[in-house]
């Protein structure tokens, strides 16, 4: 099968009709194509996956070699495998146990390993029967000391096979949740061979019943898995390429020896011959972590990140550094480098990760602690200052203080950082340090990973895939120290690199289960515009899912229900024209089911047909956010920015029309066509912004939310709210910002109260509302929801935090905008093609607004004709219609 790549601009690809046989085509005479270059192309606006200038579907699977989790139940009972390991390791290897994140007893016994190539025993029988003193002589545990909250360890007579001793690990929830990753681990001095086959076999019993797992390493700076219970690792493989998905994204480690130290390149030539192994067609698209080495760490201090106080795991380099990143994107050049010697006709591109969970976001940002105060932030700080200001004189007087000096500034403390005395908003005048360092450490980030970029570029001679996380502007409202303490608001700054090809997140793991929308954390259609691919990370918790990741509360129970999510997920990335890899994000098989790949395969009827004529994903309403007015929310403004931003794609998903997700500097500058828009922090705007938003957006239908035009860079202006909203805008102070619908707004279609059952500081009334005008009122009575018909259009202003859908539905009337359903469902739409996912039980009626046949596209069966048909559907099923003859 060809591979697609978006070829550089200009350059000759020769690739486009070359093949070569693979070594391993010997077994089985595979043949797979050698592929040069692999790009996004954005042509028509619409980015697609290019190798080597042919369109391929974005559609991937990430997973990693990993053990099979063996469950252990209240009877002991004899466990045993077999494995080979991926690679030698003479005198070095590492046997692990790990026992899951359940409080509870667990007893082992008779732990042996023998190779069975020679008979050899790599582990001698181990009966515990030495006690403590014996388990240390060989076996150890981490963490050590206070590290370790939830584990004692204890050997136990009478216990084990025949009535010998055991081990018994007993495991208690820590206070706060926050579980370290425990394990006991025999001492690294175990010899194994690639080419020999060894036997695992041990007693165990659990109370409750439990999951264990057991795996072998090479340690290091990061651990070499060398084998395990069976891995469904290249079992997943294997259905993806059946199912016709080539793309492959794993992990891989970044080598980062000391000067003095050659490079030891095995561990990711293994890592990645593993996945050839699996599939010889298979493209490949590592996953770098791009944390320095411990010895690093020591040797740099200064530059590594520090906090105000103390939380779990805090580890991480000042990506503000130049240190850390000259030194990271010189290894990451060597890494890239050699793989494109030794691997390249089979690599599709690069994914470098760094931070939190490697998605480029502020180590412990969901936590309580600060960062930014490492010597390097200081110093980054203030030459950032410098370039910003030039002199004290500037700097004082645009922070209004006399005896502030660029180099003495501090970064501002935590109480600083903490407080918000203006409510959820920090003051444009008196705030300006705060908001200041908030732009830095965006600017930060997105200067960190734009550079990692054009690294990567270079060293790919710009042919290959350029993969980052960054730009989740919609998922960090929820953060309760602030959604700047992210670091993902340099949103632009990202898509104005040349040098990235693909963005990425993981769905929002808000509002993702059965009967939900599945939204995208960015802005995702800006992305779009701006020529780069948004790739969904589908890390659904299948049937088969283990552990509790993020998302286990959305978990599903059996494949009919999985394959439902499955189904809407990646229907919707082919609508909005999104990659997708499906993640097997516990490394246990999540994906190990032909029923799920099945699925896949059925929806090339919907990729081939959009890949060969690409359409625009162009929705009638837009969501608007901006980045600017996201780093003015203050600490504790997630009582804002959790229901106005995070939770408010749910109601946006149940309009029963698509929506699309923009920066709001699109929409100033011209280039998002919509008839209603969706103006959701439009909260700090310049005179001449209010302006050019109100004339880029004239004669359609705008929804104003919360505090539209409150701030200039000036202070704060009701002027500037009215000028925007057509509204005279006054404070109210009321026990709690929760609206209630008037007779008018029951009329209209209101019927129950939204808001939060809480005081919020600012909060505005419509004064100058008519009662027709009024929809909803605050708990004073006066006017908390009122729609005018200006000059320009309709113009709804919406003071509750976050909206509701019958209210988005009664604005998309006004605003012209076609309903395909006209109650509360999930619907995505482009061209011919309609995907529904349905929010609730019932009947679904369906308006595609022409007298037209409508088909179910995967089955071909022709389901009703338009303009309206009904469809016996109940919540979470999901379907993919062809709207017309095929």
């Amino acid at each position: 099968m060809a591979r697609s790549v978006t070829c550089v601009p200009g350059a000759r690809c020769r690739a486009c009709m070359v093949f070569v046989v693979l070594a391993g085509a010997a077994s089985g005479g595979s043949i797979a194509w050698a592929v040069e270059s692999v790009r996004v192309d954005s042509t028509a606006g619409v980015p697609r996956l290019m190798v080597d200038c042919r369109p391929v579907r974005a559609r991937m699977f990430w997973g990693a070699p990993g053990s099979q989790p063996i469950r252990v139940g209240s009877a002991a009972q004899e466990v045993a495998f077999e494995f080979t390991p991926v690679e030698d390791e003479l005198g070095g290897a590492t046997m692990h146990f790990r026992f899951g994140q359940v409080a509870g007893e667990l007893d082992i016994d008779a732990i042996q390993v023998r190779d069975l190539t020679t008979g050899d025993e790599v582990i001698p029988l181990d009966d515990f029967e030495q006690g403590m003193d014996g388990f240390r002589r060989s076996w150890t545990f981490w963490p050590p000391g206070a590290a370790n909250t939830v584990a004692t360890l204890r050997t136990m007579p009478g216990q084990g096979r025949a009535g010998t001793s055991a081990l018994r690990v007993s495991l208690r929830a820590p206070a706060g949740g926050q579980w370290p990753d425990f394990h006991i681990y025999h001492l690294p001095r175990l010899t194994l061979h690639a080419d020999h086959r060894y036997r695992v076999s041990f007693l165990a019993k659990a109370e409750p019943p439990r999951e264990l797992t057991v795996a072998f390493y090479r340690p290091g700076q990061t651990f070499t898995y060398l084998g395990g219970p069976p891995s469904p690792f290249e079992g997943q493989i294997k259905m993806a390429a059946e199912a016709g998905v080539d793309f492959v994204s794993f992990p891989i480690h970044l080598p980062w020896p000391r000067p003095d130290e050659p490079t030891d390149w095995r561990s990711v030539e293994a890592q990645c011959r593993a996945v050839l192994t699996a599939n010889p067609r298979a493209m490949l698209l590592p996953r770098i972590g791009m944390e320095p080495p411990r010895w690093w760490s020591e040797a740099h201090a200064e530059e590594m990140m520090a906090w105000d106080e103390a939380g779990p795991e805090q580890y991480g380099a000042v990506v503000a550094s130049p240190v850390y990143r000259r030194d990271a994107c010189e290894r990451l050049a060597r890494l890239i480098q050699h793989l494109e010697a030794t691997f390249g006709e089979h690599i599709a591109g690069y994914h470098p990760c760094g931070q939190n969970t490697g998605e480029w976001f502020y180590q412990q940002t969901w936590a309580r602690p600060l960062n930014g105060y490492a010597p390097a932030d200081l110093r980054a700080w203030r030459q950032w200052l410098k370039q910003r200001y030039r002199d004290d004189g500037a700097l004082r007087t645009a922070w209004h203080d006399a005896q502030v000096s660029l180099e003495t500034v501090p970064v501002p403390t935590p109480a600083q950082r903490r407080a918000a005395p203006q409510g959820v908003f920090h003051d444009p005048v008196a705030g300006r340090a705060l908001i200041d360092f908030a732009l830095f450490q965006q600017e930060a980030m997105a200067e960190c990973v734009c550079q990692l970029a054009k690294v990567t570029r270079e060293a790919t001679r710009g042919r290959k895939l350029v993969v980052f996380f960054y730009g989740y502007v919609f998922e960090f409202g929820a953060i309760h120290n602030g959604p700047a303490t992210a670091g993902h608001y340099g949103l632009r700054r990202v898509l104005n690199s040349p040098d990235v090809d693909v963005l990425c997140s993981p769905i929002s793991y808000f509002d993702r289960g059965l009967g939900q929308s599945a939204p995208a954390m960015t802005a995702a259609e800006s992305v779009a515009l701006a020529g780069k691919m948004w790739l969904y990370e589908d890390d659904t918790r299948t049937y088969l899912g283990s552990g509790n990741f993020p998302g286990a509360m959305d978990a599903v129970d059996t494949i009919e229900d999985t394959n439902r999510e499955l189904l809407r997920n990646t229907a919707q990335c082919a609508l909005r024209n999104f990659g997708t890899w499906w993640m097997d994000l516990g490394a246990t098989g999540w994906f190990h089911d032909a029923r799920m790949w099945g699925e896949m395969k059925r929806l090339q009827r919907l990729d081939g047909p959009l890949l060969a004529n690409p359409r625009p994903f162009q929705p009638e309403v837009a969501a608007v956010i901006d980045e600017r007015s996201m780093l003015q929310v203050a600490a504790g403004g997630d009582v804002l920015a959790r229901p106005g931003i995070y939770e408010v794609r749910r109601p946006l998903g149940r309009v029963g029309a698509p929506y699309g997700q923009y920066l709001q500097d699109d929409v100033l500058a011209g280039r998002v066509s919509a008839k209603l828009f969706v103006f959701l922090n439009a909260w700090s705007l310049s005179a001449a912004q209010r302006q050019q938003l109100l004339e880029t957006t004239r004669n359609c239908t705008r929804i104003w939310c919360y505090a539209p035009g409150y701030q200039d860079e000036n202070g704060i202006t009701l002027p500037g709210m009215k000028e925007l909203t057509g509204f005279q805008l006054r404070p109210v102070s009321t026990t709690k910002a929760w609206a209630e619908p008037t007779a008018i707004g029951r009329q209209l279609g209101l019927t129950a109260g939204w808001g939060i059952d809480q005081p919020l500081r600012p909060l505005f009334a419509a004064a100058d509302a008519t009662p027709d005008e009024t929809l909803a009122v605050w708990p004073d009575g006066s006017a908390a929801v009122a729609l005018r018909r200006t000059g320009e259009g309709w113009s709804l202003f919406a003071g509750p935090p976050g909206l509701n859908s019958q209210l988005l539905r009664l604005a998309a009337r006004r605003a012209r905008v076609h309903l395909f359903s006209e109650s509360d469902c999930n619907v995505y739409h482009n061209g011919p093609y309609l995907v529904v996912h349905t929010s609730q039980d019932g009947p679904q009626t369906i308006n595609v607004g022409r007298p037209i046949p409508v088909l179910d596209l995967l089955s071909g069966q022709k389901l009703g004709q338009g303009p309206q048909l009904t469809l016996p559907l109940q919540k979470g099923d999901t379907r993919v219609l062809l709207l017309g003859e095929p």
